[in-house]
């Protein structure tokens, strides 16, 4: 029996209501309403620094705010960011917490907000320092953006990091509990694991490998859930053909994974290959891919949107300056996202802050056919 794609829905906006009271009203555009220009892209105030690259975007329900965990300002060893950087969308400002990483394994992180007991807190998993060849952590830190608190779970690291230069590839949240795709042998190979935290776990025991594999092994995964599945489209792959030069490949790879049969399956393609960026599920539903890639025409300013009913593509407004590595995220309650920092063409570090404000609110249109959709 196919998913119930209203039912992840609702179920998203009543976790992200549960834990704020009323997030939307800590955002500059409340759900259904806008101010112009809506259903696009627009600046807002960059980021304080220089530029960043490889931090982990996470949007924060309960306060209405965006984080960026982790992250540097360019590729010299050594400048990793220790503390957080903090947007605040409601007055278009920034600040910087006081709670700081022990070290600057922070980039390349992948993570998600999931509830502790009823504390909602914000999970990152894994992270490498700028310039690391042969290291990477298998850390798995908790931020509580209430608190301003950072904690590493020492009894629970990432299992995925079996070698110590293991990066996480991908991930998403299915009913509170983190799933961790693929990753990167870094300078090695890919990996086509799958793990999952579960913050209700014993301590000690809050991690499982499952026994599904991607098809291929992969890492920089765009990642997002919908419809009580996850879908994971292009990413990047590992070609050592000459020893002397190897490089990452964007790819088209896509797949659907079912949490709750540990099955993985094929889907329709993303129409471009990419990697190196993030996927985020829109009100109506449908997964949005950013941007993202290095090898030319990437990196791309381009949004596909995948509709999981018809397995089926199409566009959404590109955002304004091409980029691979920034931050994004999603509000689930307004469908507004946040896209800052990451790699231009050149390569260089920026410092963009693009929003995309959605005017539209949720799509009803499935309860003409019930909750599954019209028959198949």
């Amino acid at each position: 029996m196919r998913k119930s794609r209203f039912s992840s829905r609702v179920f998203v906006s009543i976790f992200a209501f549960a834990l704020s009271g009323a997030a939307a009203a800590a955002t500059p555009h409340p759900a259904g309403t806008c101010t112009p220009p809506g259903d696009t892209w627009e600046a807002r105030a960059d980021f304080p620094d220089t530029a960043i690259v490889r931090a982990w975007g996470a949007y924060f329900p309960p306060d209405g705010k965006f984080y960026l965990l982790g992250g540097r300002p360019d590729d010299t060893v050594g400048d990793d960011f220790t503390n957080i950087h903090i947007y605040d969308p409601a007055t278009d400002t920034w600040t910087t917490s006081a709670a700081t990483f022990a070290d600057g394994q922070n980039n390349n992180m992948v993570g998600g907000v999931l509830d502790f007991g009823g504390t909602p807190l914000i999970v990152v998993v894994g992270g490498s320092a700028a310039g690391a060849t042969d290291a990477s952590s298998s850390d798995t830190r908790t931020y509580d953006p209430v608190a301003d608190s950072l904690e590493v779970l020492t009894n629970d690291p990432w299992p995925g990091n079996t070698n110590g230069k293991i990066l996480p590839g991908g991930a998403a949240v299915y009913e509170n509990k983190l799933f961790v795709f693929g990753g990167f042998d870094i300078n090695s190979s890919m990996v086509d694991t799958i793990t999952v935290f579960d913050p209700s776990a014993a301590e000690g025991s809050r991690w499982t490998t499952m026994t599904a594999t991607l098809p291929t092994p992969i890492g920089y995964i765009p990642t997002a859930e919908t419809g009580g599945l996850i879908y994971l489209f292009g990413g990047s792959t590992w070609d050592a053909t000459d020893p002397n030069a190897p490089v990452l490949h964007d790819t088209t790879e896509s797949s659907v994974y079912d949490p709750d049969t540990d099955t993985i399956s094929p889907v329709t393609p993303i129409p471009r290959a990419t990697a190196e960026t993030r996927a985020v599920t829109a009100l109506d539903g449908t997964v949005w891919v950013l941007g993202g890639g290095r090898e030319a025409p990437n990196p791309a300013s381009e949004v596909d949107v995948y509709d999981p009913v018809g397995d089926a593509w199409t566009t959404a407004p590109a955002f304004a300056n091409p980029r691979r590595n920034f931050s994004a995220d999603i509000d689930p309650a307004t469908g507004n996202i946040w896209a800052v920092g990451g790699y231009d063409a050149t390569p260089a570090p920026t410092f963009f802050n693009e929003q995309f404000t959605a005017c539209s609110g949720p799509d009803d249109t499935i309860f003409a056919d019930g909750f599954d959709g019209p028959p198949t």
